[in-house]
């Protein structure tokens, strides 16, 4: 009997792991020689082979920043564990190393642009050089490419890979941040980089933002537009000032605090993370259904001066 359940990609937890055992310990790689790295790899094995018939592609267990540690786990997965994990290749690591994958290997895994990558330096210095060697001559890809923190619209555009994922769009929502396609000749586009807003009623410095109320009446408009069209309101709150006891808590900032309480009076993109976590995975849909399909060339015309940011 066929079995139709969703299959599934997995990742190993590799950036946990990096973020825990090097960033935190000024960039000691001790750690992926240690029994317990070799039995996190163990574990994860065994669950690739307990959940083999629901997953479609695995992750290796990599190592950041060290692609000859990564290419010991690829070969320990390959060689011991009978399994093929997805090889991964990160921004600043010796090209040979992608070479020699793509050489190897049908369907790769790259890191992405990430969170504090300039945009413009990332093509000059990464990006453009990598699918050099992706592709052949004709700027056709010659195998499948995961970018991992690759979710900017215009680089999915520009770039022929076959999937990518990240986990920005989810931070947009709970930050009161939505995600708005630019509008050129009456349609919306998906193949630039998108006007990302600010539309919660309590205000948020996390994360850099155009801020809706602020905006020309045209932009409101066509924002607006926007949102209803994908069957959204913006929602109405009120702020209400109340009195907040510190004394109440462990260590006390002072006698009283003046802070605000929300008052929902409907629900929308401007009171509700969940609703704004719809919106905006709506727009990353419409962005698939925009992108030509896999395999798709390489749009070498693009320059890095596009993007001066």
């Amino acid at each position: 009997m066929m079995n139709d359940a969703i299959k599934v990609m997995i990742d190993s937890g590799a950036h946990s792991l990096y973020t825990k055992e090097v960033m935190r310990k000024e960039d000691n790689y001790d750690y992926y020689e240690s029994d317990d790295f070799w039995a996190f790899v163990d574990s994860y094995a065994a669950f690739i082979k307990e959940n083999k018939d629901n997953i479609d592609t695995y992750v290796n267990v990599d190592v950041i920043f060290n692609p000859e540690l990564t290419w010991k786990v690829q070969r320990y997965m390959e060689d011991v564990h009978k399994l093929s994990p997805l090889p991964v290749f990160h921004s600043g690591e010796d090209f040979k190393w992608l070479k020699m994958y793509v050489e190897n290997y049908d369907h790769i895994g790259m890191s992405g642009l990430g969170q504090r990558a300039k945009k413009a330096q990332w093509i000059k210095n990464v990006g453009d050089p990598a699918f050099r060697i992706v592709c052949d001559d004709k700027g056709m890809p010659k195998v499948k490419v995961h970018g991992f923190a690759m979710t900017s619209p215009d680089l999915m555009v520009i770039y022929p890979y076959h999937s990518v994922d990240s986990g920005s769009w989810f931070q947009f929502g709970k930050y009161g941040l939505i995600i708005v396609p630019k509008k050129r000749n009456g349609k919306f586009i998906y193949d630039e980089s998108p006007h990302i807003i600010s539309v919660s009623t309590r205000k948020t410095r996390k994360m850099e933002a155009e801020n809706f109320d602020h905006l020309p009446d045209m932009e409101k408009k066509a924002f607006m537009e926007y949102i209803e069209m994908k069957g959204f309101k913006m929602g109405s709150s009120e702020l209400e000032e109340v009195a907040f006891d510190n004394t109440k808590v462990e260590f006390p900032i002072g006698k009283t605090e003046i802070s605000d309480k929300e008052v929902v009076i409907e629900q929308g993109i401007c009171n509700n993370s969940y609703i704004r976590d719809e919106l905006n995975l709506q727009f990353y849909l419409d962005a698939e259904k925009n992108i030509p399909p896999w395999p798709r060339p390489w749009k070498k015309l693009i320059k890095a001066t596009q993007f001066p940011f």
